[in-house]
């Protein structure tokens, strides 16, 4: 490595360490602002406010990360140009490619690294976030296995079940309903007062069938019956659903592949599948827009940089969350959903690239 790296990596990774920790204490306090009746209101204590805040940081650090490298990038490229250095360079036969080339590649392995800690380390916090907030601050009752109370499942494409109690010790539900549609027309609906996993299947008890046909309904009333192809196990019932956020990208995969494989929509986690990915490669993206633009000698210096970096910011986080409802909505394809921001601004990026001055 040359000594003129050496330099423009030291002064990059200087201006990170200061955008990430600057963002970080808004973020937080801008955070702690607006949550801190709630916490009053919940008597919280300043123990568990602290550990929130702890576990909070990592993933505050993944989504920030973006603004903090596109701020270094031209922060560091800015200051090179306003002393007059890049143009010493190219005066002396050293391209700008060459010059931002350590920017590029440090880019490259810091997004690398962003997703293996997004995928390790962000999701476990995560979770010990909100299970925090959930059950110690905000007193919710913490799912075990001796009961559950309101559940909802879609079994198959066309089904659907709510249980109004579960328990799962005896591993018996009360107060059942299984409602099966055609399109959005619903055709069937089985309603039991309990439901008891016996030999390996759902013995239902006390109940009754309904079959809808047109304006006719017929009414078939049963002490008890076994529904054999149901493909829900005790141990799904138990289960607390995780956000996106508190599951790694492995994790979120074999969720989306047992939704595929009872036939639910799976659209919107593949959609937050693909982010895990495309987010961290954003890193790289940011560079690549912001270092070349920062480049060319102009009025303004840090204040007009700093400027650029909320503009870009705020536009992209639009286009990633436009991109993230599409997807959703079936609108766009789920990768494309999740990938819309990073293709946009890696074309933004590019552009600037070739059309700056060499």
């Amino acid at each position: 490595m040359k000594i003129l790296d050496r330099y423009i990596l030291k002064k990059f990774l200087i201006n990170l360490f200061i955008a990430v920790v600057s963002w970080l204490i808004i973020f937080l306090v801008v955070d702690i602002i607006e949550n801190l009746s709630k916490f009053l209101d919940r008597d919280a204590t300043f123990n568990q406010v602290f550990m929130y805040y702890v576990y909070y940081v990592p993933y505050i650090i993944s989504l920030t990360l973006p603004v903090a490298m596109l701020l270094s990038a031209l922060f560091t490229a800015s200051s090179m140009s306003q002393k007059n250095e890049i143009t010493a360079q190219l005066s002396a036969g050293i391209s700008l490619y060459r010059t931002l080339a350590p920017l590029f590649i440090l880019a490259v392995f810091i997004s690398i690294g962003a997703g293996f800690f997004n995928e390790t380390v962000v999701p476990e916090a995560n979770q010990r976030r909100l299970d925090l907030k959930r059950y110690d601050i905000e007193h919710k009752t913490r799912p075990d296995a001796k009961s559950r109370t309101n559940i909802f499942r879609q079994d198959q494409a066309e089904r659907k079940i709510s249980i109004k109690y579960y328990n799962g010790k005896s591993k018996t539900a009360r107060r059942i309903s299984i409602k099966r549609f055609t399109g959005s027309t619903l055709t069937e609906r089985i309603d039991a007062t309990t439901m008891e996993w016996k030999d390996d299947h759902w013995l239902l008890q006390k109940g009754k069938i309904r079959f809808f046909k047109g304006d006719t309904e017929r009414v078939v009333v049963f002490e008890d019956t076994v529904l054999a192809d149901l493909n829900i196990q005790p141990d799904d019932l138990i289960e607390l659903q995780k956000m996106p956020e508190e599951m790694g990208y492995a994790e979120l995969s074999d969720f989306i592949a047992e939704l595929k494989s009872i036939g639910a929509d799976a659209r919107k986690w593949i959609v937050e599948r693909h982010l895990k990915v495309a987010m961290p490669f954003a890193n790289f993206i940011v560079v690549l827009l912001g270092a070349p633009l920062a480049a060319r000698k102009r009025r303004g210096g840090i204040s007009l940089n700093f400027g650029v970096s909320l503009l870009v910011t705020f536009i992209y986080f639009i286009i990633i969350r436009v991109g993230q409802v599409l997807g959703h909505q079936g609108t766009l394809d789920p990768v494309l959903g999740a990938w819309l921001g990073n293709l946009v601004f890696l074309t933004i990026g590019l552009y600037t690239l070739l059309a700056v001055r060499k």
